[in-house]
């Protein structure tokens, strides 16, 4: 299986690029998004558990994972990998100057585990032809999210 990707043209936003220069980039495209459904059915078909077993374990991880984040802990999901809370904040002069307002919106740090880093390390791409009314696209970054059709 590959990553479809297509090429896009953006400015130039080196420190040293002259004023109107561009540079083609990879745009990688999500071929399609697999609902919460159709991932329960998938796995229920590899295993012994029905779609209503499988349902209840993730809403009770979700649960779980919720309280514990929540307590400020780290939660190992075994060869998935790692889940943690974290948040920045803003500074102030002084220690006694530091309230929690100064805190900014916390955010939920997934690091992979062993077999997922791999498959980002083994990554196949596929070159696409873009719809044209993406071939003009000049907005987003290379990590823009694109949502495809959802599989349900």
């Amino acid at each position: 299986m590959s990553l479809s990707y297509h090429i896009v043209q953006r400015p130039d936003k080196h420190k040293d690029a002259e004023e109107g220069a561009t540079l083609y980039y990879g745009q990688v495209r999500v071929r399609q998004t697999v609902s919460f459904d159709r991932l329960c059915e998938t796995i229920a078909d590899r295993s012994t558990a029905s779609k209503g077993d499988v349902q209840l374990v993730i809403d009770g991880l979700l649960h779980v994972l919720s309280q514990n984040l929540a307590e400020g802990n780290v939660v190992q999901v075994g060869d998935f990998g790692n889940f943690r809370m974290n948040a920045g904040s803003s500074g102030a002069a002084t220690a006694e100057e530091f309230t929690t307002s100064l805190f900014k919106n916390g955010k939920i740090i997934f690091t992979p585990g062993a077999k997922l880093k791999q498959l980002t390390e083994d990554l196949k791409f596929e070159k696409i032809t873009p719809l044209p009314s993406e071939e003009d696209d000049t907005s987003g970054g290379d990590d823009e999210e694109q949502d495809g059709p959802v599989v349900q």
